[in-house]
């Protein structure tokens, strides 16, 4: 009886940790989604728009050489993309702002130029 009862405990710890594992993959499903074009040495597009709390899958294409994307601000430290390739990625911003993202990757002499924006805005409140 004793035995039923520990397997009935780590049995329903299991669903709700698989559960919980459903419910955080859920925003991805819903993100909008958006995909940056990297190429030497320009990000296309090179300004995104999103709103507070809004789940974004942002798809970094690396066209020509390998690249990177990093926004640390906005918690993304660096994801690198081998030519020919791409990546998905979310990003739910917090905070309002303008926030650079740039290249994570040594990809030639005007690596330094590759920059984009995202600008993130307040939340719309619902309508009653």
């Amino acid at each position: 009886m004793r035995s039923m009862r520990i397997a009935a405990a780590v049995l329903a710890g299991a669903l709700a940790t698989l559960s919980a594992a459903a419910q955080d993959a859920a925003p991805a499903a819903s993100a909008r989604k958006i995909t940056i074009t990297a190429r030497k040495y320009e990000f296309t597009p090179s300004k995104i728009e999103m709103k507070v709390g809004e789940p974004v899958e942002i798809t970094l294409q690396a066209e020509d050489a390998t690249h990177g994307f990093t926004c640390k601000e906005l918690g993304v430290d660096k994801v690198v993309v081998e030519k020919g390739q791409s990546q998905s990625f979310v990003v739910t911003p917090q905070k309002a702002g303008t926030y650079e993202f740039k290249c994570a990757k040594w990809c030639g002499f005007g690596h330094g130029k590759m920059k984009g924006q995202i600008v993130v805005t307040a939340a719309e409140p619902p309508r009653n």
